[in-house]
């Protein structure tokens, strides 16, 4: 009998009227437009109207069982601690984010009152390039200024245009040619800051309108000139803005083709140089990373990675962050790659027939998993860890007492502390991850085979999701100013 709990919840119950709007958004969703019509038509009369009133009032009196819509809406009504919390860090999220906005607007005052006064001594300097580089300077603290007045929702619904591509391609070349480093900075940043400007769901088409204007003339010419030359420049500013505007375009699979073009890795070699220049943890590195752990999607550039001993270099950053503080993006990201790099056959085979190497990494692997160390770069390890537990390297999993080592790393695992819900979800992450990945399967029933000829291929998967998604993310650092 729901008699008692209908009078005690009464007060909790929905407004008449919102009943009503959920009926109709119902009726409307299903096409019963005749009864929608005559609803409509009952709840405009009075009569209607007071019979309803009447009717609550029976249920307060008489206690009848209410309908169980009433119910429905009810229970919807009551909120979990959990929910409560949430909405309380949502008010504490959103005091915050207006206090940024606030700092972000003082900021464009100060950046206003410093091109005034740039404008004076360009009177007295009375220099064309200052005079170029002031109105560059002007477009693009006012395209940042709409990110601000919008309250951080990008204004941009409309992809730029041909004219302003062509425009900027030529800007580009000329800069180049004229050998004006400043000038090859501010166009590359114009176009990185109109894809950071553009709606999320417009990025994966101006991707494309990138690659379909060859903003670097390679499709031209078919040769890699002109971006390997703007890469061999030893000037930061301008790496960080080339690396930025490349990092956009290997956003999506087309774009990694584009980069790669015909087959050739020289983009792929020069920024892993350039990667390994940098100061650990720096933006251009992290811009780096983010370009060779899109790029390692495709298998065709694994081989590169390898001769270019990528593999190496990661498992070192790794270790170097165990003692030293290293940016987490470039750690989440070289991680992954290692991740890619490993799960291909290519490298598979390469290990086979290189028998010492392949334990010196599933040695350092396993030991990683018991340092402190972040928890996204443990799941990639443990991937890692998973791609080499097969039979073709049976010998260095026996000397490396690989089983045991797995083993005693769940048993520590799943009696660690966890500080707030985050880190269960995370620690419980990790133990699944583990029970699937190195759990002894059953053979007998083994249809791997079977499943691998039907499975799409990585790079079709990928493929087949940017064309569901349409959303693309692209990189952007609180600390790229300074």
């Amino acid at each position: 009998m729901r008699t008692a709990n209908s009078n005690q919840g009464q007060s909790s119950f929905p407004d008449i009227n919102e009943i009503n709007e959920y009926i109709k958004e119902y009726l409307r969703y299903s096409n019963y437009s005749n009864t929608l019509e005559c609803f409509e038509a009952e709840i405009k009369s009075k009569q209607v109207s007071n019979k309803m009133l009447n009717k609550q009032q029976v249920i307060k009196q008489t206690g009848d069982d209410v309908p169980r819509i009433f119910q429905l809406l009810k229970s919807d009504n009551i909120k979990s601690k959990r929910e409560i919390n949430l909405e309380k860090d949502q008010k504490q999220f959103n005091k915050k984010y207006q206090q940024i906005l606030q700092a972000g607007r003082q900021i464009f005052s100060v950046s206003i009152n410093l091109l005034q006064l740039l404008h004076s001594l360009k009177e007295t300097a009375k220099n064309e390039n200052l005079s170029e580089t002031l109105e560059n300077y002007k477009i693009q603290l006012g395209k940042y200024h709409k990110v601000i007045i919008n309250e951080g929702k990008p204004e941009g619904t409309e992809l730029i245009t041909e004219q302003v591509m062509h425009e900027h391609k030529n800007k580009l070349f000329k800069n180049y040619q004229d050998k004006n480093v400043d000038g090859m900075i501010e166009v590359l940043l114009s176009l990185r800051v109109n894809a950071l400007q553009i709606a999320p769901e417009l990025r994966k088409n101006l991707v494309y309108e990138l690659i379909r204007n060859d903003v670097f003339n390679i499709e031209a010419t078919e040769k890699f000139d002109f971006v390997v030359h703007l890469l061999d420049i030893n000037n930061q500013s301008l790496r960080h803005a080339i690396s930025s505007l490349i990092s956009v375009i290997s956003s999506t699979l087309r774009g990694v083709e584009y980069l790669t073009y015909n087959g050739n890795m020289i983009i792929i070699e020069k920024i892993i140089k350039i990667l390994k220049e940098q100061e650990n943890g720096s933006v251009t590195q992290r811009f780096c990373l983010a370009i060779l752990q899109k790029a390692s999607i495709k298998d065709i550039v694994i081989p590169t990675f390898v001769y270019n001993e990528m593999i190496q270099w990661i498992i070192n950053l790794i270790q170097k962050s165990i003692n030293t503080k290293i940016h987490v993006f470039c750690l989440d990201f070289a991680s992954a790659t290692l991740a890619n790099i490993i799960h291909t056959p290519y490298t598979l085979q390469y290990l086979q027939n290189q028998p010492r190497f392949a334990y010196q990494i599933m040695e350092q692997l396993l030991k990683f998993i018991k340092d402190q160390i972040q928890v996204s770069v443990l799941m990639h390890i443990l991937i890692c860890l998973s791609y080499l537990s097969k039979e073709n390297f049976a010998k260095q999993m026996e000397e490396c007492r690989f089983i045991d080592r797995i083993s005693e790393f769940v048993e520590y695992y799943s009696v660690i502390n966890t500080e707030n819900e985050a880190a269960e979800i995370d620690k419980k992450t990790v133990l699944d991850l583990c029970a699937h990945m190195f759990h002894p399967k059953d053979t007998s029933l083994d249809n791997s085979e079977t499943l691998e000829l039907n499975e799409l291929k990585t790079e079709d998967r990928i493929r087949e999701y940017e064309n569901e998604q349409g959303e693309l993310i692209f990189e952007c650092f609180q600390d790229e100013v300074s």
